[in-house]
């Protein structure tokens, strides 16, 4: 493999200022960086990146872990953290890690990012690997985006989860519907206990009854959440609408509803979490709380920076965004 001398003694300069050359100074002639460049390519020399991250012990590097990669949420975020990172100052790489909500594959990630000496973590965390992060978060900076861990005293970034859920329920209840159904994603972590308190909140201030019978459990899953409603249009009566805490749930809600042979929302009415991109092309319009996930990543890296480059220190800081609630018909109301 071609070294640092080996380019420096073709374009007949200095170590010194082939390493300008790659760093791209605006302090070398351009004749001198044309044979520079000139003398890569005939070498094919490659930096080597190990090296120069021990002697800056930083390697430019950090570790993304989210907890599913097919999910839009996630797939928004992760957009925000990549199109963050292109304007630091700095260049940037990430190393993108997808748990599926398996703990064990999320400490096997934290592992292989530790030994990959990654300068920081964005991490949407599965769960039960608290006293890990408890670890890692003495030595390393770490921001958590979308769920939080009481117990891990990091910088995270959200949205008031509670209040968004609360909104979504008065909105059903504002529309008549007194029977609701909860179709409740099981998830570790605070973001669905906060969206059930928020149904129950709503439920309360309403004067309605808060009737487990209307409550169903299923994985975060569209297949789930279709055999969870199944299981909640099975039982007389029936829910006249449902909130359902994730938009895989929802989907699967839907799709439930259709196999049913029923009609959303004339026979039932269904809201949900997290807006899509092709939600205007389905029908009935879906409505949901929808998270600025696109933003979410981008303050994960600001947040993180900020940690890295030591310009803030303190205790953690808690950002907590505002959900959209987008009304349409999938309520029974007109969508806007």
């Amino acid at each position: 493999m071609a070294t640092i001398h080996d380019v420096a003694r073709v374009a007949n300069v200095s170590a010194a200022t082939v390493s300008h050359v790659m760093n791209g100074s605006r302090y070398v002639a351009p004749e001198t960086r044309d044979r520079v460049l000139a003398a890569i390519t005939e070498l094919d020399y490659r930096r080597d990146g190990i090296a120069r991250s021990l002697r800056r012990s930083k390697t430019g590097t950090i570790g993304v872990i989210i907890s599913d990669i097919s999910n839009s949420h996630f797939v928004d975020m992760v957009r925000g953290i990549e199109d963050a990172i292109q304007v630091l100052p700095d260049r940037v790489n990430f190393i993108l890690c997808n748990t599926d909500e398996d703990r064990v594959r999320e400490r096997m990630y934290l592992d292989l990012l530790i030994e990959k000496r990654v300068d920081g973590l964005i991490v949407a965390p599965a769960g039960h690997n608290e006293a890990e992060f408890v670890r890692i978060a003495r030595t390393l900076p770490m921001v958590f985006v979308d769920r939080h861990l009481q117990s891990v005293e990091v910088d995270s970034i959200g949205i008031d989860n509670r209040t968004a859920a609360r909104a979504v329920v008065t909105h059903l209840i504002g529309l008549g519907h007194r029977r609701i159904g909860l179709l409740r994603a099981i998830l570790d972590g605070d973001t669905i206990s906060e969206r059930v308190l928020g149904y129950r909140d709503a439920l309360a201030a309403a004067g309605l009854p808060i009737d487990p019978a209307l409550e169903f459990d299923a994985a975060a899953t569209f297949a789930a959440g279709t055999a969870g409603g199944h299981r909640m249009l099975g039982p007389k009566p029936r829910p006249e609408a449902v909130f359902c805490t994730s938009n895989f749930m929802t989907l699967g809600m839907m799709l439930a509803v259709n196999q049913a042979g029923l009609n959303c929302p004339k026979d039932i009415a269904i809201a949900g979490f997290d807006d899509f991109v092709w939600a205007a092309a389905f029908r009935p319009r879906l409505t949901v709380a929808a998270q600025p996930s696109y933003a979410m990543g981008q303050q994960a890296v600001g947040m993180l920076f900020e940690r890295i480059s030591k310009t803030r220190d303190g205790p953690p800081q808690r950002v907590l965004l505002e959900a959209t609630i987008e009304i349409r018909e999938s309520c029974g109301a007109k969508g806007t």
